[in-house]
């Protein structure tokens, strides 16, 4: 019995796929532009934060991770616009699940924390809206099989220490997100800046969502299946550091985590960097006759 892919004429098969590659498109834009609107407005009129923003996200640093993280979900959701091959974007999937329902947990948990009257901002709509649209579009416009597809081999394997790298910083992450979501008072005891439960579980998303992205790029068998996922992990690493020496005074004095988070992330930031320099100093040279 024909598939239904089979069934189809050429030209209803480039229907298909047309439609499929706009609605990426732009799912990927709206993505990129939330993203961006939310990292300058943390970054730049924090005033605003307070009475215009989903909730009161405080204390200054707290702004400044998230606005880093969404730094890196601009290049994140512009990557996913633009990239047409669905190979190089499936490390995506279980990562953005993860990250956008612990967003959705924390939501929820702390509705009565949240903006909601409509007259005073209309934001905290808009993020329950776009954290349920978001995951459940993307659902949509994955390929179908292409979760379980075989990957060509371009970019040469995985270094085994790569590998290995990316399962400890999964290991690493999910256990500091699980902190945050699950017991964020014990969590607040320890942490470089000032802990409330709301933002502590926030904060979990890209803790959580980054374990389960690393944690998938592991199984990759290519170099050029992740080598984006790669520039992004050092991208948000950056913006992080960043943050960190621009608003070195938000952080609790006294403690030591702040000099311990820096300096974590400046590890995993430079161990990663090099990762990408020897994958592709590795990649194996065209065949003869070919670019």
């Amino acid at each position: 019995m024909a598939t239904a892919a089979q069934e189809l004429s050429p030209p209803a098969m480039e229907a298909t796929v047309a439609h499929s590659e706009r609605a990426q498109l732009l799912w990927g834009l709206l993505g990129a532009l939330a993203a961006l609107t939310f990292a300058i407005w943390m970054l730049f009129f924090p005033s605003l934060v307070p009475d215009y923003f989903a909730w009161d996200v405080h204390p200054r640093y707290a702004q400044a991770f998230i606005a880093a993280g969404y730094v890196f979900r601009t290049a994140f959701f512009l990557n996913a616009a633009f990239e047409r091959n669905w190979l190089r974007l499936r490390w995506i999937v279980w990562g953005n699940l993860v990250f956008t329902g612990c967003l959705l947990l924390a939501t929820y948990w702390h509705a009565d924390q949240f903006n909601w009257p409509p007259l005073q901002t209309p934001f905290a709509h808009i993020w329950i809206v776009l954290y349920i649209f978001e995951p459940v579009s993307m659902l949509y416009i994955v390929p179908r099989g292409i979760l379980h597809a075989e990957a060509p081999r371009t970019g040469g394997p995985l270094a085994e220490p790569l590998r290995l790298f990316l399962i400890l910083v999964a290991g690493l992450l999910l256990m500091n997100g699980l902190l945050l979501l699950i017991n964020p008072e014990f969590a607040a005891t320890r942490w470089a800046w000032e802990l409330n439960p709301l933002d502590a579980r926030i904060v979990a998303a890209w803790f959580l969502g980054w374990a389960t992205w690393c944690g998938t790029m592991a199984f990759a068998r290519d170099w050029d299946e992740i080598r984006t996922a790669v520039r992004l992990f050092i991208l948000n690493g950056v913006a992080l550091l960043v943050t960190v020496f621009v608003f070195r005074d938000a952080f609790l004095p006294g403690r030591g985590t702040p000099t311990g988070y820096a300096a974590a992330i400046a590890v995993m930031t430079g161990v990663m960097t090099a990762f990408h320099v020897l994958q592709e100093r590795r990649r194996p040279a065209p065949a003869l006759g070919h670019e």
